[in-house]
Order: C-alpha cells, then sequence, then structure tokens
C-alpha cells in the first residue's frame, strides 16, 4: 500500500482542533511510532489507538495487544483511551473468522493490562477454549 509508514505529526495541531468526541490513530501497523507524539498534541478529546493490525491475517497474541495497551496508558490517560482496531477489516479481504480472533485477542490483551491494574475484567466468552481453532489435548 505505502511504501513507508505515514506520518501523523504534520496533521496533529490541527487533528487537535476537530470537533468530535473520538479521533483514532492506527497504532499496531505503526509499531507505535508516533503514541508520544499523538498523546502529547491531542488533549481535548478521546484518542482511540489501534491495537490490532488490519494489514495482516496473522491473529495477534494478547501479549502482544497488552504491550500496545502499556505503552497507551503511559502516553494518553485512561479516562480518553479507546481501544480498538487499527481500521476496518474487510476492505482487506479478511474473512469474518479472522476478524472475530482478532477481536477477542483485543479483549484478552486488555484484559492481562486490567488484572494488572487490578481493574474489573471483561467477559469474553469467545475466549473459551472449546472456539480454539487450535486443538488443545486435555
Amino acid at each position: 500500500m505505502f511504501g513507508s509508514i505515514q506520518s501523523y505529526k504534520p496533521a496533529l495541531e490541527l487533528l487537535n482542533q476537530v470537533d468530535a468526541d473520538v479521533i483514532t490513530f492506527e497504532m499496531a501497523s505503526s509499531h507505535c511510532a508516533e503514541m508520544e507524539d499523538v498523546g502529547k498534541a491531542i488533549t481535548h478529546m478521546k484518542v482511540g489507538i489501534g491495537v490490532i493490525d488490519h494489514h495482516t491475517l496473522q491473529v495477534e497474541a494478547p501479549t502482544e495487544v497488552a504491550e500496545i495497551v502499556r505503552k497507551a496508558l503511559k502516553a494518553i490517560p485512561a479516562e480518553r483511551l479507546v481501544l480498538s482496531s487499527d481500521c476496518g477489516m474487510g476492505r482487506e479481504g479478511m474473512s469474518r473468522r479472522h476478524a472475530f480472533y482478532k477481536m477477542v485477542s483485543l479483549v484478552q490483551g486488555v484484559n492481562l493490562v486490567k488484572k494488572e491494574l487490578g481493574l474489573q475484567l471483561t467477559e469474553s466468552p469467545a475466549a473459551d477454549p472449546k472456539w480454539s481453532l487450535l486443538r488443545i489435548k486435555q
């Protein structure tokens, strides 16, 4: 798609003036390259951070999601942080099954961080091993 990762930096000052409740940024696919810049520049609205990469069919491990969440919490106050996928997954031709498991991983990764912080976990029935794509010997 792009020869290099596109930068938000030139637009951050203007984006901070947008009349919106939430403004979102792709961070998973850019390896959080501008997380600190976004956190410093966007000061009055909620900030949506993509923790799931829509460019790949590889389902992120919950630990990978948790790592991005921890970085986001260092740059953006928790009360203004929204977690999402980088972008919609349909346009990349991703199957619903892949998208489903990526979203399950998002919830599991956030729950890892919530557990570390002593917060209530989000129920995730889809994380039940009986729905796994992996065969688990018991």
